[in-house]
């Protein structure tokens, strides 16, 4: 590293001589006033001295601040970021408070941003190798990966930001996360049911019977629609029961069906209704026989949509292999629930892509007909990415 201390009238003329001596990529180290003159002179002029550095006279051309991080690999790339971190350290040891401290202050911050990166690096090697983004994408890679996205999914997203946004636009946050949200809701596909008759499949505890209510509550109650109700879920009493308080609350019809025959008649009685919703009874993904006992009821039916419920606080692998069993009915749709009881609202991207299924409905709460929305692809994103941001800054302020 060459530090040198060159004097000028004023600060403008110190720049040329730094940039003709140093090149254009010399930093400004300090700056200050001093009195010049002979020892017999009666007046001092004042002069401005200004030291500045460079880490060689071979590396003129280029910029020591902007390829801080370049994509190497392991041990090598350890030791290349600390040899930077301390010839940053270096520079700070120069450096004092006068006009062009925002110099040193970005100094400051490129040194934080390369020993949290080597620090991240040191973490989580063998993973998806955050090291290789750039460090202004960096904090939007964690945040995704943090709500639950994919870290694969994360990485193309990221680098998606930082090839199609300028470094100004970038380093306004604002600005950043509402392009992010509008990026992720590219990734969802969203249906809103047509058919008469509409069909509530998926394993136990994913809020099946609640749900039906609150379709049926918003179609009769908002849309003034001719609504009734089936339940083919006579195993858990609970659920009937459930479902017949809210029937008669809303003075909506409904029949309990066992088999293949009762479903039909049930569907034929209905025939005049605008909508008919169909309660189905949970069943184990593992549990193959019974599974195929109640896709059996609906092998042959047109005119339905079937609707696959997951809970978005169930582990996302458990989540596909929901899926994967329940594939072997016509899927529509995904309808989401439990949105209010999870950490990890990203995990609905990672369905959306692997299922490559539309969302209809987003539920988030028990209470009917309130706690449901359809589903919309900026709301969706933007509540990963907007809800995330806001309770990261809650923590950081608290």
């Amino acid at each position: 590293m060459i530090i040198k201390t060159f004097e000028a009238n004023n600060l403008q003329e110190a720049i040329k001589k730094i940039k003709k001596e140093l090149g254009e990529e010399a930093v400004i180290l300090s700056t200050r006033k001093v009195k010049k003159g002979s020892f017999f002179s009666f007046f001092k002029r004042e002069i401005i001295e200004v030291t500045a550095a460079i880490e060689n006279t071979d590396n003129t051309k280029k910029n020591i601040f902007s390829k801080l991080i370049e994509p190497q690999k392991n041990e090598q790339q350890k030791e290349n970021l600390e040899e930077k971190i301390q010839n940053l350290e270096n520079l700070l040891k120069y450096s004092t408070k006068n006009p062009l401290q925002d110099v040193v202050e970005s100094i400051k911050s490129d040194l934080d941003n390369l020993k949290s990166s080597l620090s991240y690096m040191a973490k989580k090697e063998g993973e998806i190798d955050i090291y290789n983004l750039p460090i202004s994408v960096q904090k939007y890679f964690n945040l995704m990966n943090e709500k639950g996205i994919n870290k694969k999914y994360s990485f193309k997203i990221s680098k998606a930001l930082y090839d199609n946004l300028y470094a100004e636009k970038l380093k306004d946050e604002s600005y950043t996360i509402e392009y992010l949200s509008v990026l992720l809701s590219q990734f969802f596909k969203v249906i809103e049911p047509t058919e008469q008759i509409v069909v509530l499949t998926g394993p136990t505890g994913v809020g099946k019977t609640t749900t039906i209510a609150k379709l049926a509550a918003i179609e009769k109650l908002k849309n003034k629609k001719k609504v009734s109700i089936i339940t083919t879920d006579t195993y858990r009493i609970g659920a009937v029961d459930q479902l017949l308080t809210y029937s008669k609350i809303m003075e909506i019809p409904m029949q309990v069906c066992i088999t293949k025959h009762d479903l039909q008649k049930a569907i034929n009685d209905f025939i005049a209704y605008d909508k008919v919703f169909i309660d189905t009874v949970g069943r184990s993904q593992k549990d193959i026989k019974r599974l195929e006992e109640s896709f059996n009821l609906f092998k042959g039916q047109s005119g339905i949509h079937i609707s696959l419920v997951l809970a978005l606080n169930t582990k996302e692998d458990d989540c596909m292999e929901i899926y994967e069993r329940f594939s072997n009915l016509k899927i529509d749709s995904i309808l989401l629930t439990k949105l209010d009881e999870t950490n990890t609202p990203g995990t609905m991207l990672n369905f959306a892509v692997k299922t490559k299924k539309p969302i209809s409905f987003i539920s988030f709460g028990q209470d009917v007909p309130d706690d449901i929305v359809k589903a919309d692809p900026f709301g969706i994103s933007s509540f990963i990415i907007k809800k995330a941001k806001k309770e990261d800054e809650n923590e950081r302020s608290s």
